[in-house]
């Protein structure tokens, strides 16, 4: 049952009266810390940093990356992948298939790729021998 202030003994009122002093420093400070919470918190569209664990971006920057848009015309499947100059022909069609779901082991060999713009002779080796 709970004590009121004014029936309580002399030390328990003392007591109890010092806990309302302070209440309103307390709701104060949780107010702070509240307020701390959502700043320091990284919602879309605030400026709070990174996390560490996502690791930096240095090593993205220093090779080049390219987006390619790899088609099936038959069925018309697309898949988009980023590649670097370093990357081969071969690649591209294995992760290509892989993405569109054409893994079938009955479907190998005939896989080509080629530019859009001249579709006559299949591309091969490197891709950054090719004007990225």
């Amino acid at each position: 049952r709970p004590v009121r202030p004014d029936h309580a003994p002399a030390p328990l009122r003392i007591a109890l009266e010092s806990m309302a002093r302070r209440s309103p420093i307390v709701l104060a400070l949780a107010a702070c810390a509240a307020v701390w919470l959502l700043r320091s918190t990284a919602f879309a569209g605030t400026s709070a940093a990174q996390p560490a664990a996502r690791g930096s971006r240095v090593p993205l920057a220093a090779a080049t990356i390219y987006e390619v848009m790899v088609t099936n015309p038959s069925v018309g499947a697309r898949t988009r992948l980023n590649i670097n100059e370093k990357t081969t022909v071969e690649e591209i069609i294995t992760k290509a298939r892989k993405e569109m779901d054409f893994e079938m082991s009955f479907l190998d060999g005939d896989w080509f790729l080629y530019e859009i713009e001249d579709e006559t002779k299949p591309l091969s080796g490197e891709m950054g021998q090719y004007n990225l």
